[in-house]
């Protein structure tokens, strides 16, 4: 029996409902661990000192997040972002889940860099530079089966 799984975008939708200062402080958490070979190899040192905010479109979720001891940590309180990258939650679950170049998303417009193009870039070649297989075996399964579900024709309007 397989567990039929909603659209990424609609399990993400509680997201939207979180405080935002919650909602950072767990994606800092999460992606420190995900990315600390990518930290650790200084593909993030623009980052360092430095806000990005990460827009995900449905759900319409904003995050501000830097670089701080190593670590990606919510960006302080007023902090301009340097660069913004905007994208779709079923995107960045194809992007993840390496289903789709994010160059191929970047060309057809729905992923979005704006401000400091070299940190919204670096942000991208990283998210695209994490391996599934180093993630947790119950994450990988967790996203490839999210990347199953995205329709196709957002799956075809990215690739």
């Amino acid at each position: 029996m397989r567990l039929v799984l909603p659209r990424p975008a609609h399990v993400l939708r509680p997201m939207q409902l979180m405080p935002a200062a919650a909602l950072e402080i767990i994606v800092a958490s999460l992606s420190t661990r995900v990315l600390r070979q990518q930290i650790a190899d200084g593909a993030l040192d623009l980052l360092s000192g430095r806000a990005i905010r990460i827009v995900i479109r449905d759900p319409d979720v904003s995050l501000r997040l830097t670089l701080r001891d190593g670590r990606i940590v919510p960006a302080p309180a007023g902090q301009d972002a340097a660069a913004t990258v905007t994208a779709f939650a079923e995107d960045l679950v194809l992007v993840m889940a390496q289903r789709v170049d994010p160059d191929t998303l970047f060309f057809h417009r729905r992923l979005g860099v704006q401000g400091d193009t070299a940190l919204g870039l670096a942000v991208k070649n990283v998210l695209d530079s994490v391996d599934p297989a180093e993630l947790p075996t119950p994450v990988t399964a967790l996203l490839q089966r999210a990347a199953d579900h995205v329709p196709g024709d957002v799956a075809g309007a990215s690739g």
